[in-house]
C-alpha cells in the first residue's frame, strides 16, 4: 500500500496515527493489519521511500514513526535525524531485523524513543503495539505539560496583579511585569531571594507565621502586609496565595499574587477619620438631623433627633432603616398623623427645599421642619433637619 492513506477508525482525539517505513511492502501491509486489529486506535500509514515518509511528516499528523533499520540508500537513524529536522518531539521506535548491542546502543544514543528487534510470528506486533501506545502517551502527556505550563505562563506574564512564584524552600523563581512594577525590583533582581527582600523587617515576624501555615495548609491564603519597595517607600499590598502540591501532598510552589491597595487604605482611613468628625459634629448640632439616600434608607441621624422624637437606643443602630416606615411609626406623635406621612411623601416626591415647615404634635407642642434635597456620590438624598418650635429661630 504505497503511499496509503491513514484510515479513519475513530475519535480523532484518541487515535493513534502510526507512520511505518520499510523497504519491504509485504511487511509493511501484514504489520498494518495486525496493527489495527490488535489496537482499533491505531491508523497506520505505510511507506517504502524515505522522501515520501519524509513529506508525510511535514504535512500530516503524525503520533509515532516506526523505522526500519537498513533501507536503501540509507538506515534508520539518518532517517531519524531528517525526521528531527522536521518534527524534533515526534516519538521514533527503531523496528528491526537487524539486532546487535551496539546498533541498540547507537539508536539510544540517537536518540530514537524505543528500540525493538524482529522477530517471527505474530507477538511482535503486540510487544509493537504496547511500545508506540507507551510512547504516544508519554509524548502526549509532555505535550499537555507543556501546554499547560504555556498557559499558566502567559497568564502569569498579562495578569495585572503582582505575581511572584516560590519554590518549595520560599525562594523566588520568577516574578511578572505587574510585580515588578509594584515592588520597583526586576525579575532579576528577585530571582533567588526570599520575601524578605520587599518586608519591612519589623512585619518579618507576621509574614514568617504566615509562611508557616502555607506550608502546614493551615491558612495564609489572604494576607494585607507592609511592603517596601526598591525606592524605600512603604507600601501595603493585599496578597493571595495558593499552594501547589504534588501527588504525595508535598508543597512543590507557592503562587502569590498581590496589589498595592495603599491608596486604597489611604482613602478607607481618611473617610474614617471624617466620619468621625461628622458624627461628632452631628451629635453636637443643638437640633435632629435625619439624612436619607434616594432609596429612603437611613445614612444617619444623631442623638438630637432621638431625643426630639422620643425614641430609646443608639442612633447608629438606625443606619439602613427605612425611612417610610420610620415616619409611620413617628408619626402618632403628631395631631394628624396621616397627614405627616403624607407631607413626608409630597416633599420628597417634589425634591424642593421646605423651611421651618411647622408640625403640631398631640401633646401641644411643635416642631419646625427643614427639608434640603442633596447630591450624594452614589446618587441623590434627603436631607431632614427637625428642632423645637419653642426655641424660636
Amino acid at each position: 500500500m504505497p503511499g496509503s492513506s491513514l484510515r479513519p477508525r475513530g475519535d480523532r482525539e484518541s487515535a493513534v496515527r502510526v507512520l511505518h517505513v520499510d523497504d519491504e511492502q509485504s511487511f509493511l501491509d501484514l504489520a498494518a493489519t495486525y496493527l489495527e486489529r490488535i489496537d482499533d486506535a491505531f491508523e497506520v500509514r505505510s511507506e517504502t521511500d524515505v522522501d515520501a515518509a519524509l513529506d508525510v511528516v511535514e504535512s500530516e499528523p503524525i503520533d509515532c514513526v516506526v523505522s526500519d533499520y537498513e533501507m536503501p540508500g540509507t538506515d534508520g537513524l539518518a532517517f531519524l535525524d531528517r525526521v528531527r529536522e522536521r518534527d524534533p518531539t515526534v516519538p521514533f521506535v527503531l523496528f528491526t531485523g537487524k539486532g546487535s548491542e551496539e546498533i541498540a546502543s547507537e539508536a539510544i544514543s540517537a536518540g530514537v524513543t524505543d528500540y525493538i528487534q524482529k522477530h517471527s510470528g505474530t507477538d511482535q506486533y503486540t510487544v509493537l503495539v504496547n511500545r508506540v501506545r507507551n510512547a504516544v502517551d508519554q509524548a502526549r502527556s509532555r505535550a499537555a505539560l507543556a501546554a499547560s505550563q504555556e498557559r499558566l505562563s502567559r497568564f502569569i506574564e498579562q495578569s495585572p496583579l503582582g505575581t511572584i512564584e516560590f519554590d518549595e524552600g520560599f525562594r523566588i523563581v520568577r516574578a511578572n511585569p505587574a510585580a515588578e512594577e509594584i515592588l520597583g525590583y526586576s525579575e532579576e533582581e528577585l530571582v533567588g531571594e526570599t520575601w524578605a527582600r520587599f518586608v519591612p523587617e519589623d512585619a518579618h515576624r507576621h509574614v514568617a507565621g504566615l509562611e508557616r501555615r502555607l506550608l502546614s495548609d493551615k491558612g495564609g491564603y489572604r494576607s494585607v502586609n507592609e511592603n517596601l519597595r526598591a525606592d524605600g517607600k512603604r507600601i501595603r499590598c493585599a496578597w493571595h496565595n495558593q499552594v501547589v502540591t504534588d501527588d504525595d501532598g508535598e508543597v512543590i510552589r507557592v503562587f502569590s499574587q498581590f496589589e498595592d491597595v495603599t491608596e486604597r487604605a489611604d482613602r478607607k482611613r481618611r473617610l474614617e477619620r471624617t466620619n468621625a468628625v461628622v458624627s461628632t459634629v452631628l451629635d453636637a448640632l443643638p437640633v435632629g438631623v435625619l439624612v436619607e439616600d434616594a432609596d429612603r434608607r437611613v445614612i444617619r441621624v444623631n442623638r438630637h433627633l432621638y431625643d426630639l422624637f422620643e425614641i430609646d437606643g443608639d442612633p447608629s443602630a438606625a443606619t439602613g432603616r427605612d425611612c417610610a416606615r420610620f415616619a409611620a411609626e413617628m408619626s402618632e406623635l403628631f395631631d394628624d398623623p396621616e397627614s405627616f406621612v403624607e407631607r413626608i411623601e409630597a416633599v420628597v416626591d417634589a425634591r424642593r427645599p421646605v423651611d421651618d415647615e411647622r408640625l403640631d404634635r398631640a401633646d401641644g407642642s411643635a416642631l419646625l421642619r427643614t427639608y434640603r434635597p442633596v447630591d450624594l456620590p452614589d446618587g441623590y438624598g434627603h436631607l431632614w433637619v427637625y428642632r423645637d418650635a419653642a426655641g424660636g429661630r
